[in-house]
């Protein structure tokens, strides 16, 4: 199954069946609720999505719609995690989840991608990009203080472990009792949760659970740029648990673009990635061209 994000024009088409309307004229039969959605745009897609069934609805990402105070263009700066360190967050972020689970249900959608949070370290990504672009100039001093950061996240992590770890317990609950598959998703940046060996610790724990693995084809992309982790490793290791991927470009650094018009070798990339995996396209507004070409391109995964 191919899907496209609603992330496309979330921001773009304030009214929700005029968003789906856009959607379905880019030849998408199956579309992905995004974390961008607003309350008022997820109550006009329900009479929608209620036509074209549950088998068009693969998966949603979690908080939809938009925690209340959070804008659609800040969705990725959480204000409540489920690795928070914070008991009243950590718990709270474990009741807007259920809330989106709920949704889930409610849309007949089978799949809720959580985002877990981060470890609570000072963001030294800048390192990773000032490596990435004068790596051959400057490289071992550069090196030395991606090394430093890197090291500090280690100091830090095991807290974050724990409240992930609790979070997780009560949702795979949660989960189980509402036939929903929950799956945790690959991060880009050092500090958030979960990097490559985290993922490995969280199936450890919940193996046989209704937790599931979601591979962001960028996400791993990028941390293959900035030096952290080989991108085909991700699959490679938690194949057995994938349930579905994400699928946008990178222009050098920048993300979510539309597949074939950046960085990416497709040929090798779709060659990891299940027949039976959910796809879905996640890009930023462009011309609706550049994603019929994209579109095209995906299908041949399909």
């Amino acid at each position: 199954m191919l899907a496209i994000s609603t992330m496309y024009n979330a921001l773009e088409q304030p009214d929700g069946a005029a968003m789906f309307d856009a959607l379905k004229d880019l030849g998408f039969e199956n579309i992905a609720l995004s974390r961008h959605l607003t309350l008022e745009q997820v109550e006009q897609l329900k009479p929608m999505f209620r036509e074209i069934g549950q088998a068009h609805l693969p998966v949603i990402q979690n908080y939809c719609p938009i925690l209340p105070g959070t804008t659609q263009s800040d969705v990725d700066k959480d204000k409540v995690q489920l690795a928070s360190l914070d008991n009243d967050e950590r718990k709270e972020a474990i009741r807007k989840t259920i809330q989106t689970m709920q949704l889930a249900i409610d849309m007949e959608i089978p799949t809720v991608i959580l985002r877990l949070g981060e470890v609570d370290t000072y963001n030294r990504s800048y390192l990773m990009t000032d490596l990435y672009n004068y790596g051959e100039r400057e490289f071992e001093a550069l090196n030395k203080k991606v090394t430093e950061a890197t090291e500090w996240r280690k100091r830090k992590e095991a807290k974050h472990h724990d409240a992930a770890l609790r979070s997780l317990d009560e949702l795979n609950e949660a989960a189980l009792r509402l036939e929903l598959n929950i799956a945790i998703e690959n991060r880009p940046q050092y500090f958030q949760i979960p990097n490559f060996d985290e993922v490995g610790l969280f199936f450890d724990e919940f193996y046989g659970s209704p937790m599931r693995y979601w591979h962001d084809v960028g996400h791993a992309a990028l941390q293959e740029k900035l030096g952290l982790c080989w991108s085909q490793e991700w699959i490679k290791t938690y194949g057995e648990h994938l349930i579905g991927v994400t699928l946008h470009d990178l222009q050098e650094l920048d993300p979510y673009h539309p597949p074939g018009t950046g960085d990416l070798d497709w040929d090798e990339t779709f060659a990891q990635i299940p027949n039976e995996a959910v796809k879905v396209i996640e890009i930023k507004y462009i011309d609706s061209e550049e994603v019929t070409q994209a579109r095209e391109l995906c299908e041949t995964c399909v």
